[in-house]
């Protein structure tokens, strides 16, 4: 209890109720969200080319740049039913991999999982916004992130020496049941809320009448624009290092994992604070700065260990965000001080579509 006064302060009995709710969902999300960060070792030890490997990372995005056709549904059919039936569908898909021989069946698995999973995320945040004070949300989310990343820190290593004794085919499939595990548990905070929630993605305001009513997105989505473009074209290089060049067993790449996964415990344990204190956009530029500079030690390893500041970073961020995971701290957090409150949907697609673009226009090797 101290702690939790210490990580998030004094709440509400329904917004604690709903933290635990929220938490107990994330944990049980860990498996998939361990398992995601092995993916492109997996392709690349299944065969997968340069060409397949870039595809992969491309593809993480893919479902951001259809977000608009999402909302439709929601529309159409409620926003419950259309982000229930999309996380069950997109992370049961991982159940297939159990009959997948190469990676190019495993790449189509992928796609429709990368495809539909982005799609519940205009419904995510709009949970987050109803279930969250704006003034303790960043503190919330983090402490949520927290014990995510903590079952993280656990597993990764575990899951390595798992691929190298059982292979992916027997370790895929239980991503899947996490993942579907992590969306009923979820689903029971968006169950009292009206459908209605999803009228407020309906906005007047065009792309285009943002852009030039507010100067400052412009900047905002180069920004974005600009730093997902670089990063996911450094993506495939990765796993091609990894595998080709250091030969590292999957153990090895757990454990690299450990030391990633105590970065973000740490990073999610204080960054609450950091972005309630100081900012979305300040914390955000922290973040690229970060990034920058931790994929460095790429140029020049020769060695698993030398690959350890890299592991040390701040790409969560964007792993969480093409991941639907941690879409609302981008979002809620380094919007807010830009997006208009009386349309926030319209900033926050707009958002959308600039992070799917850095998929979309990555070249390919």
């Amino acid at each position: 209890m101290r702690f939790e006064m210490w990580l998030v302060g004094p709440l509400d009995e329904s917004v604690r109720r709903s933290m635990y709710m929220d938490l107990r969902a994330a944990c049980t999300h860990s498996v998939i969200a361990t398992i995601i960060t092995f993916i492109p070792i997996i392709l690349r030890r299944s065969g997968a080319s340069t060409q397949q490997v870039a595809y992969y990372f491309a593809i993480t995005t893919l479902g951001l740049l259809t977000t608009n056709f999402s909302v439709w549904l929601m529309r159409r059919f409620g926003m419950k039913r259309v982000a229930l039936v999309c996380w069950l569908l997109g992370r049961g898909s991982f159940l297939l991999t159990a009959f997948a021989l190469n990676a190019t069946s495993l790449l189509v698995i992928f796609t429709f999982f990368w495809l539909v999973e982005s799609w519940p995320s205009p419904a995510y945040v709009q949970t987050i916004q109803a279930i969250y004070p704006i003034q303790q949300r960043g503190r919330i989310l983090a402490a949520v992130r927290v014990g995510l990343v903590a079952l993280i820190l656990v597993f990764t290593p575990l899951a390595g020496w798992m691929l190298d004794h059982w292979g992916y085919r027997a370790l895929l499939p239980f991503a899947g049941l996490s993942g579907i595990g992590s969306t009923l548990t979820f689903y029971n905070l968006m169950r009292n809320l009206p459908d209605t929630v999803t009228d407020h993605t309906r906005s007047t305001m065009s792309p285009i009448k943002i852009v030039r009513s507010d100067k400052r997105m412009p900047f905002y989505l180069s920004g974005v624009l600009l730093w997902g473009l670089g990063l996911l074209t450094a993506s495939p290089l990765f796993p091609i290092v990894q595998v080709d060049q250091l030969n590292l067993s999957y153990t090895v790449v757990g454990l690299l994992g450990f030391s990633q996964s105590l970065f973000w415990f740490l990073g999610y344990l204080f960054g609450g604070r950091l972005l309630d204190r100081i900012g979305g956009i300040r914390t955000l530029q922290i973040v690229f700065v970060i990034n920058a500079v931790v994929i460095l030690p790429y140029i020049w390893a020769t060695q698993g260990w030398m690959l350890l500041p890299s592991s040390d970073d701040g790409i969560t961020w964007w792993k969480w965000a093409a991941a639907g995971v941690g879409l609302a701290v981008t979002a809620l957090g380094a919007l807010a001080p830009i997006g208009s409150s009386d349309h926030p949907s319209a900033y926050d697609d707009m958002q959308h579509v600039a992070e799917g673009q850095n998929g979309g226009r990555t070249p390919t090797p």
